[in-house]
């Protein structure tokens, strides 16, 4: 097997979408590294019917991206001989795939698109001899069928390391790639994610959450609590934009569209979109919550922090995801239960 070769685990929207842009460099660049991608027995045949890997984009111009197949490879064990494991999984089934994963040799190096922070130090603590670095995946994306994908933003990641060993991959592959500052990026991408609870429990959509006024009230007050929490407990966080925290916040605060036409301008935020925790809900799916506004939570308690916007919206999700079919809060209502005022 090449020893150069990126292993994909996990074939869902982000898995399907990230190998492709793989496999379009691939198919454009000799230097390109060799891939493979995970199969389960139950997947496999699903995989060789499919024939490709497709992405769609919302904006109807766009051509979708068709690649072909990348290697299907049947047993985890063979990420021995993988330079790189890129992680495409859920966190509630990172713990499973560690146990199968067993031992990487020192020079395997993995990464990770799990959202928050704790993927990252439960793969630190399992793997600390292996380089873990976060990609951040900055693009709203859904899953369509089998390795069949539709991204509704704009596409481009944010990779936690400056290192060309890691960023060449990604070179020519179509995507926007940005340089994190290491786990200050996951942290700021997860403050943009808080948006993730409120929708989820009102059903919305982002441009819900960026125009109307019940809506960004809430998002101003997590925001407000976690990046507090963040300063007092001396953990440092990087936006993911080109603006500081005071002017998104104010944005945000203020009564203006800027915040949504900032989102289409910058991010190319579709009509409809929707963070992957309303449809999670929808489909009685555990919710990666825990990872969001729940990291917020345990930081503060880790410090003597109150948070208690981040805490209730942590548990009303937990409540939520219990409920067939699921009870929605109006914007209204769910602002009057956090005691936000007008």
């Amino acid at each position: 097997m090449n020893i150069l070769m990126i292993m994909v685990i996990g074939a869902g929207a982000i898995g399907t979408s990230l190998t492709a842009y793989l496999m379009h460099r691939a198919a454009t660049s000799a230097t390109a590294p060799a891939i493979a991608l995970y199969a389960r027995d139950k997947e496999r045949a699903a995989f060789e019917n499919a024939g490709c890997l497709r992405v769609d984009y919302a904006k109807a111009r766009q051509k979708s991206l068709i690649t072909p197949l990348p290697r299907l490879v049947d047993h985890l064990a063979q990420a021995n001989a993988a330079k790189t494991v890129l992680l495409c999984i859920k966190y509630p089934a990172l713990a499973a795939l560690m146990a199968q994963l067993g031992d990487l040799p020192p020079s395997t190096t993995l990464v990770s698109t799990l959202n928050g922070m704790s993927a990252l130090r439960e793969l630190r603590a399992r793997y600390p001899h292996n380089r873990v670095i976060p990609i951040s995946v900055m693009y709203n994306v859904q899953h369509c069928g089998v390795l069949h994908a539709r991204i509704t933003t704009a596409a481009q990641i944010v990779i936690g390391s400056a290192a060309a060993q890691d960023l060449q991959p990604w070179q020519g592959s179509g995507l926007r790639v940005g340089v994190g500052h290491g786990d200050a990026s996951v942290w700021g991408k997860l403050l943009i994610n808080l948006t993730s609870g409120i929708c989820a429990l009102t059903h919305a959509t982002f441009r819900d959450v960026l125009t109307d006024p019940d809506l960004r009230c809430i998002y101003v007050a997590l925001l407000d609590e976690a990046t507090r929490t963040l300063q007092q407990a001396g953990v440092p966080y990087q936006l993911p934009m080109p603006l500081p925290y005071a002017f998104y916040r104010r944005m945000l605060a203020g009564r203006s569209p800027l915040p949504w036409w900032f989102a289409r301008w910058r991010n190319g935020v579709q009509q409809g979109a929707y963070p992957s925790m309303v449809s999670d809900i929808v489909h009685q799916r555990r919710t990666e919550i825990d990872q969001l506004s729940g990291e917020i939570v345990t930081l503060g308690r880790q410090h003597g922090i109150a948070t208690p916007i981040n805490s209730a919206i942590t548990d009303r999700v937990h409540g939520l995801q219990t409920q067939q079919p699921p009870t929605y809060l109006t914007a209204a209502a769910l602002r009057q239960a956090l005691g936000l005022s007008r």
